[in-house]
């Protein structure tokens, strides 16, 4: 028999992961191009006209809208509903196998990696503002609600995931003479030790890399280029009012070209971030697996 309360409560969990991931959606979009998170209420990214209160409720407004605004009829993005349905499912898998504070811990650290990724495959950047933060939210709750992490894995987790990227990252551009790896990496990696510890930092960077490599070729065989279709539609904009999408500090610059399937500009950290995210998730298992 189906215990209605439990499956209440984790409905309830649902929408609460949905709402973080609508938030997401937020800070992944306006962060970059530095907009404040608070001030304006949500808009349509083309036609810029506020969003009505109950086209931001997560999920059902997305549906009901058919994925268009409802003035200009303009295509919201899919991965709107893919953060929301996606958060709101790893907030219930978090509650239904950890306790209350450590399941919201990962799902900090979830949300954190969603913001970052889609950050990234837009701009190949990784904001500090997430990885930073995310250092030392992650360490103080390593030491006081993740008791399979604590405070010292955790540190030993930072200086791992920062220092192996880095050195990494200089051993290419001293072989290559050119740089292989961002700065945005080494942090995002010191943000997943933080949470996770040095255990997470190695499955994380093994199968993170797996994953790129496998990632990058499907890619380059796909000619994908960095940017979203709303990005390319701001470059466009740009340039026929005048502007110099070739400022680096320009939100509308473009992305770079693509130069053969073996130098596709393809970025780290979505791959790290969906590996960190399968530890944050699976920990006990994947550790006894290992280690047994």
């Amino acid at each position: 028999m189906i215990d209605s309360g439990a499956a209440l409560l984790n409905i309830l969990v649902f929408f609460l992961g949905a709402s973080i991931g609508s938030f997401v959606n937020v800070v992944a979009y306006r962060l970059p191009r530095e907009i404040s998170i608070v001030r304006p209420a949500s808009f349509c990214p083309h036609c810029r006209e506020p969003i009505a209160l109950w086209c931001n409720v997560p999920v059902f407004g997305y549906l009901a809208l058919r994925g268009r605004c409802r003035r200009c009829r303009g295509w919201i993005p899919a991965r709107y509903l893919v953060t929301e349905i996606g958060l709101g499912l790893i907030a219930v898998s978090l509650y239904a196998n950890f306790e209350a504070p450590d399941a919201l811990a990962r799902f900090l650290l979830c949300a954190g990696l969603v913001a970052a990724s889609w950050v990234d495959l837009d701009w190949r950047i990784i904001p500090d503002a997430i990885s930073l933060s995310g250092v030392v939210l992650g360490l103080a709750a390593a030491a006081f609600v993740m008791p399979e992490i604590g405070w010292r894995d955790s540190l030993l987790g930072i200086l791992l995931g920062g220092g192996m990227l880095l050195a990494i990252g200089e051993a290419y551009r001293w072989l290559r003479g050119k740089e292989g790896m961002g700065l945005g990496d080494v942090k995002l990696l010191a943000m997943i030790g933080a949470f996770l510890g040095w255990q997470g930092v190695i499955f994380t960077l093994f199968v993170g890399s797996c994953l790129g490599a496998v990632g990058g070729i499907l890619l380059g065989l796909l000619d994908w280029q960095p940017g979203s279709p709303e990005l390319h539609a701001e470059t466009a904009q740009a340039l026929a009012v005048g502007g110099n999408p070739m400022d680096p500090g320009s939100e509308a610059a473009p992305p770079a070209v693509n130069e053969g399937l073996l130098q596709t500009p393809v970025p780290f950290g979505p791959f790290l971030s969906i590996a960190a995210g399968i530890f944050a998730l699976f920990q006990p298992q994947l550790v006894h697996w290992y280690l047994s």
